[in-house]
């Protein structure tokens, strides 16, 4: 019996060689400049108004830091990076030091949970990041991870001062992708009768073959996912336009619409939305603004309110907002004249 034990267990020691070295084999290489990639277009994204230097700390198999928490391996925020986003421009970037809640569904978590969606550990690697980000000369330095499984062709960083990173960034890439920006639509001028050389006829300022011009932005889907994949934040913007004609006087008709938006949040996140438009003429000048915006929040309550504001030819929208905020549409102004 203790022949067979230990033939068996030198059996099974090979077997385990064995299936180590196999393992060790299919392990897949970091994938250079995932993360890089991502904190470039963030920042291209802002009109370069956030900047970021990326260092590698650590790198390694994913396995290894099993155990611990995100927090453990990259800290708590001490800030938030917040920008203003709509599908094609992150705006207003900032820093944000007021952290009395934060969410830590994901500080809390380990790498253990991407298991549960389909991603092994035992296939992962990962690389620790030093980040130094900087807004208008102000600069702070934290830590990320990045987290890529090269034979499922994916990656993820999870970024605990930039809220829903990877999701930002990716919905900046699908708009381009998909093609994603403004309508623009023309209608041309009626054509004069009689000599035309000296005749003048009413037409767009911005575009004398035109007597009418709209922008129309389309209704657009914003998702917001946790490293694992899961969407905690989902935003449907609602169309908008904007369009200006000159009428038989030659005069401005500003037209559009504004059409409404809805959100919902899960595990803590709550969105808020409002929509309107503005319109009004100053002599042959004419505006008119047509937007929407929706705020997320965790653990407290969003907020996206809209008043109008400013008269004539020089209305707008005034918002109030808390919360990460999505937006979508815009303004037109042009003048009608003879020309």
């Amino acid at each position: 019996m203790k022949a067979n034990v230990l033939i068996s267990s030198l059996a099974v020691a090979a077997v385990a060689a064995v299936g180590a070295v196999s393992l060790q084999a299919v392990q897949p290489k970091p994938v250079p400049g995932y993360a890089e990639t991502l904190y470039a277009d963030y920042a291209q994204a802002s009109g370069q108004q956030a900047a970021f230097e990326i260092r590698i700390l650590d790198s390694g198999r994913l396995k290894q830091l099993e155990g611990r928490s995100f927090e453990q391996i990259v800290g708590a925020p001490r800030y938030q990076l917040e920008a203003d986003e709509t599908p094609l421009a992150l705006r207003n970037a900032r820093f944000n030091d007021n952290l009395a809640v934060i969410d830590r569904h994901e500080l809390d978590a380990g790498v253990e949970g991407f298991d549960a969606v389909g991603l092994p550990v035992d296939l992962g690697t990962y690389r620790l990041l030093a980040v130094s980000t900087s807004i208008k000369g102000v600069a702070r330095k934290h830590q990320a991870i990045e987290m890529c499984w090269e034979s499922q062709g994916h990656c993820v960083v999870f970024d605990p001062s930039i809220g829903f990173l990877d999701s930002i960034v990716n919905n900046q890439r699908l708009a381009k992708a998909v093609g994603y920006k403004p309508l623009i639509q023309y209608e041309e001028r009626p054509r004069a009768a009689g000599d035309v050389s000296t005749q003048a006829v009413c037409a767009l300022a911005s575009n004398t073959n035109a007597i009418g011009k709209s922008l129309t932005w389309a209704a657009w889907t914003q998702r917001y996912k946790n490293v694992f994949g899961v969407t905690l934040v989902t935003k449907n913007l609602g169309g908008q336009q904007a369009g200006i004609r000159c009428n038989s006087s030659c005069n401005p008709a500003p037209y559009g619409y504004s059409n409404s938006s809805s959100g919902s949040g899960s595990l803590g996140y709550n969105v808020s939305c409002d929509w309107d438009l503005n319109s009004g003429t100053t002599g042959r000048t004419g505006r008119w603004v047509a937007e929407t915006k929706c705020a997320h929040r965790f653990a407290g309550s969003a907020s996206a309110q809209v008043t109008r504001s400013g008269s004539g030819s020089g209305v707008s929208l005034s918002w109030d907002t808390n919360g990460g905020v999505d937006a979508n549409g815009g303004r037109y102004t042009d003048t009608c004249g003879y020309f």
